[in-house]
């Protein structure tokens, strides 16, 4: 009889565990989209952008990232950061 206790105790632990970690990775997942203004990420963004097929999301990434290339060659970091959130989102969209 202990022993049907222990493993349904160590069951909940793990169903617990495994749901606060979702819970977690979805809100560090959140804040991950907060991009830094540098030549790799503008890279890797313009990668990811040139993989969607054509349409309205490609056309709107294309043109927020382009508008987060001149914030970032005016030093406005927080102008960049602004274009490349919106050019994620409209990745997703």
């Amino acid at each position: 009889m202990s022993k049907s206790v222990f493993a349904r105790v160590c069951v909940g632990a793990v169903i617990f565990a495994t749901v606060v970690s979702a819970q977690l990775t979805a809100a560090l997942t959140h804040e991950a989209h907060k991009m830094t203004c540098d030549e790799t990420a503008m890279n890797a963004m313009n990668a990811d952008i040139q993989a969607l097929p054509d349409g309205d999301a490609k056309t709107k990434a294309t043109n927020e990232l382009a508008m987060a290339e001149e914030m970032m060659g005016k030093n406005d970091m927080k102008g960049c950061e602004a274009h490349m959130h919106n050019a994620m989102e409209a990745m997703e969209e």
